[in-house]
């Protein structure tokens, strides 16, 4: 279990909270979230990690070899990525969110039975909305990494869709919130309640995203060129900053000239 308790450690939790097409992918990989000197443990439901800000991922399907070779990476002291992608049970929707919440609950206890307060661990949680039980508060091993892991080294990142459908355990012990652009209503008077913003400025991000959209001929598709966020480390305070997708950069050299004027203003830090 957890060990060396250090009191001292910084509160490092963080929620991701990005509508489809709302750029969560591109946060991770281009918003320095983890520091590459790290290790980096990913519950990745559908295997979407094989990359994560230019480090390789290894990708593992079964507890066994995720937790043996797990063990022997964190022994080395060095860092690494490593992601769980788990084989799912049950013939109904109902059985296989069953399945589902019972992985993700295995993998954060190895979490926290390898914590040590003497070493940082990143714990990433991918579309945890998807095993969330409620939006209220969070008993399990999850909710006990947010409340409980930051003196034992652990910083956990919730990666979803709707902070609406988060338990507030979640939401409100992440002092560093990502926000991307936000559909519902309800998503988007939770984000101004926090960050202390203004609707528009939450507006402004899905609808700078769709105006920086341009048409890949090679997808038959319009596909997204920059994507806007809201960066906050502390309640009541955050900082715009965006980014260029980098599957779609090569768009960009045809912009019309309102799109150029798009991307010129706003005060919104580019991150690279």
């Amino acid at each position: 279990m957890a060990i060396n308790a250090n009191t001292a450690r910084n509160a490092k939790h963080t929620s991701v909270c990005c509508m489809t097409g709302g750029g969560k992918g591109v946060a991770m990989n281009a918003l320095g979230i983890i520091p590459a000197k790290y290790p980096v443990i990913i519950f990745d439901p559908h295997g979407e990690y094989k990359k994560l800000a230019g480090r390789k991922v290894y990708q593992y399907k079964t507890r066994m070899n995720f937790a043996k070779i797990f063990q022997k990476a964190w022994a080395t002291g060095k860092p690494f990525i490593l992601a769980y992608t788990p084989k799912l049970t049950g013939n109904s929707e109902k059985e296989r969110k069953k399945s589902l919440i019972k992985e993700a609950h295995w993998f954060g206890s190895l979490a926290w039975a390898a914590a040590d307060g003497n070493r940082i661990l990143y714990t990433v949680f991918e579309e945890f909305g998807e095993y969330s039980e409620s939006n209220q508060k969070d008993e399990s091993i999850i909710g006990k990494i947010w409340t409980g892991g930051r003196k034992f080294g652990l910083r956990a990142i919730a990666i979803f869709q709707r902070s609406a459908e988060v338990p507030k355990t979640i939401w409100n012990n992440s002092p560093i919130k990502v926000i991307g652009a936000q559909g519902g209503l309800n998503d988007q008077n939770r984000v101004i309640k926090e960050l202390g913003c203004r609707a528009v400025d939450v507006i402004d991000l899905g609808h700078r995203n769709v105006k920086l959209s341009m048409f890949a001929e090679q997808l038959d598709e319009i596909v997204r060129t920059k994507v806007h966020y809201l960066y906050s480390e502390a309640g009541g305070t955050f900082e715009k900053m965006a980014a260029y997708v980098p599957q779609s950069n090569y768009l960009t050299k045809n912009w019309s000239v309102e799109q150029k004027e798009i991307d010129k203003n706003g005060s919104y830090k580019v991150v690279s």
